[in-house]
């Protein structure tokens, strides 16, 4: 057996180094984060908060109950993406595409469907306190508390 030369030992060092370079080169980029589950509640307190407005254009004798909801469906929708973009920071658009127009409002509903629509946002939202970090859990627990509030001052 021959002695083993500086270049002998160098050469066996830079095989693994190699490999493992060529390997950690060739893996795919790491799959996106699931979608931040607060993003649904802001999207629902949003459609919620439109669906109020209509009814208290649409119902007088609701006009001042359904725009409580809507202000307060407002601020859940404001507070709870202002988390998510702090989780997830929005991606600056690199289009110069004008801004799309905004959705058509929802059709006039009854103070039964925004009844329904704040039990299932109540319902959501108290499924996810326990799955989250206590600082969010705190904050989507007050969106559930809220909600059955709000159920109890339209009913």
């Amino acid at each position: 057996m021959s002695p083993l030369s500086r270049r002998r030992l160098l050469a066996a060092l830079a095989v693994p180094a190699i490999t493992a370079t060529v390997t950690a080169c060739t893996t795919g980029p790491k799959p996106p984060p699931p979608p931040d589950p607060l993003a649904a509640l802001a999207e629902q307190a949003r459609k919620d908060a439109a669906a109020a407005t209509v009814l208290a254009r649409a119902i007088p004798d609701l006009a001042t109950l359904a725009t409580e909801v809507a202000q307060v469906r407002t601020t859940h929708a404001q507070v709870l993406q202002a988390e998510v973009d702090r989780e997830r920071p929005p991606k600056p658009s690199a289009s110069s595409a004008p801004p799309s127009a905004p959705p058509a409002p929802p059709p006039a509903g009854t103070k039964a469907t925004l009844v329904e629509a704040l039990k299932a946002a109540e319902q959501k939202a108290a499924e996810l306190v326990p799955t989250l970090p206590k600082y969010r859990a705190g904050m989507v627990g007050s969106v559930a508390a809220a909600c059955a509030s709000l159920r109890e001052v339209l009913a």
